[in-house]
């Protein structure tokens, strides 16, 4: 078998819709480390951990790879990776104090993430269902601060498209390290999750953080008040093109005609990055800067546990009318074969929400119908919409 055949089987087997070149990836990160934990590889690799440790299967029972200290290549693997993936030279050029962020939090900003991070422990569990994943403090404080930067707080009329990553507790904060009681013109947050709506303003309430949250589905149009009533939005939606669209043409309604959005989302292959840069334009959005892997997540393994944030500026204004939204949404709705788990004890497939418990943590507590076993997988190849 040749090279290419290799990687193509692996991508097969596996059904990695990055094909051959999801495989290299995987093989590109170990190969650069030397040795590399199975998570640390998938977000490398920007894949999801049960993909990834698909391919680890596959590329062990090809001899590639084996385990030590984490995944190591075999001699024969390193071979291979020279020969099939051109590399023999490993250099890391990236920033060692920002991981190739750009930004970095220090001084006064470092009791900013230490207050965010305390306030989250009293957040409201996550709803997969809604396809919630919250990121890290540090994250949601470089947002801010990335915001800051670029001249879309100081001034402006702010708009977040959800706040499952407590942005706007964020930005509030900033705000109180750099000593000002505000930074803005306003903050305000459409929420539909009615426990994180209560979490939202209790938290800004004893911080003294400034801000007006809404309950409101986004399926339905913006409230008429809040149409192009703002220069910065932000929203970070579900990973679906769906979903994207949907975020997207709300914050193009609410922005007053020359305004910038703040939208984090994670890597596709190239066809549906396409798509979606297509529904951008369509918009009337034009990217000013993609930051890479400026998104890490709290346990976002489908993720890889990292995403990209996108400066979006504005270049003509949206349609003033806006249309109710009645198809599917999230992961669930789009990719229902994504939710298929494998118990490990016996190998029985549910699907969640089919007769079944419609989130992997209450299937994890109610057991497998089959055997009663409490640890499952997901489906090699299932992927997620990422």
């Amino acid at each position: 078998m040749d090279d290419v055949s290799l990687l193509d089987t692996v991508a097969r087997a596996t059904r990695l819709r990055e094909g051959p070149a999801g495989v290299a990836a995987v093989l590109r990160a170990v190969y650069r480390a030397g040795a590399l934990r199975l998570a640390d590889a998938a977000r490398e690799a920007r894949l999801p951990l049960p993909v990834t440790t698909a391919i680890r299967r596959e590329l062990e029972k090809a001899g590639l790879l084996e385990r030590k200290h984490g995944l190591a290549l075999t001699p024969s693997g390193r071979a291979f990776v020279e020969s099939a993936l051109g590399l023999g030279v490993t250099h890391d050029a990236s920033c060692p104090a920002c991981g190739g962020r750009g930004i970095v939090i220090g001084g006064a900003m470092r009791g900013a993430a230490e207050r965010l991070a305390a306030l989250i422990t009293q957040a409201p569990s996550v709803d997969v269902t809604l396809d919630q994943c919250p990121c890290e403090p540090e994250t949601a404080i470089l947002r801010a601060l990335k915001m800051l930067e670029t001249g879309a707080l100081e001034g402006r009329r702010v708009l977040i498209l959800g706040d499952d990553d407590s942005l706007s507790l964020a930005i509030g904060l900033v705000a109180r390290a750099l000593g000002k009681s505000d930074l803005t013109r306003g903050v305000t947050v459409i929420e539909s999750d009615p426990r994180r709506v209560a979490f939202l303003r209790e938290a800004a309430a004893r911080e003294a953080i400034a801000i007006d949250v809404i309950e409101h589905d986004l399926r339905a149009p913006l409230p008429a008040a809040l149409a192009g009533a703002f220069d910065t939005t932000a929203t970070d939606p579900p990973y679906t093109l769906a979903g994207a669209t949907l975020f997207l043409s709300r914050a193009a309604a609410a922005l007053s005609g020359d305004g910038v959005c703040f939208f984090s989302f994670t890597r596709w292959p190239a066809a549906p990055s396409a798509e979606l840069q297509r529904v951008m334009l369509d918009l009337g959005f034009a990217v000013r800067a993609v930051h890479q892997n400026f998104n890490r997540y709290l346990g976002a393994s489908v993720l890889g546990n990292v995403g990209d944030l996108f400066e979006l500026v504005q270049a003509r204004a949206a349609q003033s009318e806006q249309a109710a939204w009645r198809g599917p949404l999230y992961t669930a709705e789009v990719n229902p074969r994504e939710r298929v788990y494998v118990c490990a004890a016996c190998g029985a497939e549910t699907v969640l929400g089919e007769n079944a418990p419609a989130t992997i943590e209450a299937l994890k507590e109610a057991g497998c119908a089959k055997c009663g076993g409490k640890i499952f997988r997901r489906r090699a190849g299932d992927g997620g919409a990422r």
